[in-house]
This record gives C-alpha cells, sequence and structure tokens, in this order.
C-alpha cells in the first residue's frame, strides 16, 4: 500500500482540508472538499502486513456528494489503492430506499457504481455491531 502515492492523487482531485493520525500508526482520518465546500470524512488504514489488510471507509457524506462527477473520481481512486471499501449511505436516499425495498447491495445505486470498478463482494451493514462502526453503510471487496 502505498500511503503516499493515494493522498498525492486524491489531493490532485479533491482539497484535502485536514490530514491526522488515527488510532493506529497504520491509519489516518482525512477531511476532504471541492471548491470550498467539506464533502466527507475518510478513515484509511493502509494495513499491517502480513496480518491485516488495507480498508478504507467514508462517513459524514454530505448529500450533495451522491450522483456527482466527486462521487465516481473518488470511487476510482480508492478502487486503484483499496481491496476493501465501506460508503455510509443514508444520506444517499436512492440506495437507502433501494435497500429498504429488498434490492440487493451490489444492484443499489452505489453497489453498481463499486462493482464496476471490480468490487465483487457487498455487505450491508444496516444494523452494525458494537459502537464504534458508525452509521449505515454499504461493504465492498475484491
Amino acid at each position: 500500500m502505498d500511503r503516499e502515492g493515494f493522498k498525492r492523487e486524491l489531493g490532485e482531485h479533491f482539497d484535502l482540508l485536514k490530514v491526522e493520525g488515527g488510532r493506529f500508526v497504520e491509519e489516518e482520518n482525512i477531511t476532504i472538499g471541492r471548491g470550498g465546500k467539506k464533502l466527507l470524512y475518510i478513515k484509511a488504514f493502509y494495513g499491517r502486513r502480513p496480518y491485516w489488510k488495507e480498508w478504507v471507509e467514508l462517513f459524514h457524506i454530505e448529500p450533495y456528494f451522491f450522483n456527482s462527477e466527486e462521487e465516481d473520481t473518488l470511487y476510482s481512486i480508492l478502487a486503484k489503492h483499496f481491496r476493501r471499501l465501506f460508503v455510509e449511505y443514508y444520506e444517499d436516499s436512492e440506495t437507502l430506499r433501494e435497500l429498504k425495498l429488498g434490492k440487493s447491495p451490489e444492484n443499489t445505486r452505489i453497489g453498481s457504481k463499486l462493482r464496476g470498478l471490480g468490487y465483487n463482494y457487498f455487505r450491508d451493514w444496516y444494523y452494525p455491531e458494537g459502537w464504534m462502526e458508525g452509521g449505515y453503510k454499504l461493504q465492498a471487496e475484491k
């Protein structure tokens, strides 16, 4: 996992409003925006080989991020660097509605985008376990 390469590519397309260390040496918290507006928070875990592989979570996502050019750009960047991805979806009314109607996670609006980028395992964390997992999210893995 090329941590600096990931942040460099992210910075080419988004404003890195804040980058700070996480709970572990291998984890960072990144706030991204564009055009003066905050878009979302990223929690990136860069892995601890050979035991733990990298993952990334997107949360506190502003509603205007969904169905935007920025959404597609960010997913494309993340797909190059992370095999496991979590996307909080409760502000995405379309994905939320689709899941409530029984659509499988990989066939929702977000799931379809991620499937197109090579992710092939999906899980809906509609009721996250524990207390630190956050809100509703889709998990996607390659």
